[in-house]
C-alpha cells in the first residue's frame, strides 16, 4: 500500500493528499473527532473526507439534534 495518494473529497470535491500508509500524519488528525462524529459523517459520505471538510461536519454535527443531547 502506497504510503500517500492523491484523493478527491467526496463532500468538496477538492484534492487532497491521504496519507493512509502514514496516518499519524495524515491532515485529518488535525480534526478530533468522537465516534458519533464519525458515525455521523459516515451516515453521509464514503471515503476520506479533506480537513476543511471535517472541521464543517463537525460543526454540523454540534448544530444537528444528534448533537445537541
Amino acid at each position: 500500500m502506497p504510503c500517500h495518494e492523491t484523493v478527491t473529497c467526496p463532500r468538496c470535491h477538492r484534492d487532497f493528499e491521504c496519507r493512509v500508509g502514514t496516518i499519524l500524519r495524515c491532515q485529518c488528525q488535525e480534526v478530533p473527532l468522537t465516534e458519533d462524529e464519525l458515525d455521523f459523517i459516515r451516515q453521509q459520505y464514503h471515503g476520506c473526507l479533506c480537513a476543511d471538510c471535517l472541521r464543517e461536519m463537525k460543526i454540523a454535527f454540534s448544530e444537528s439534534p444528534h448533537g445537541q443531547a
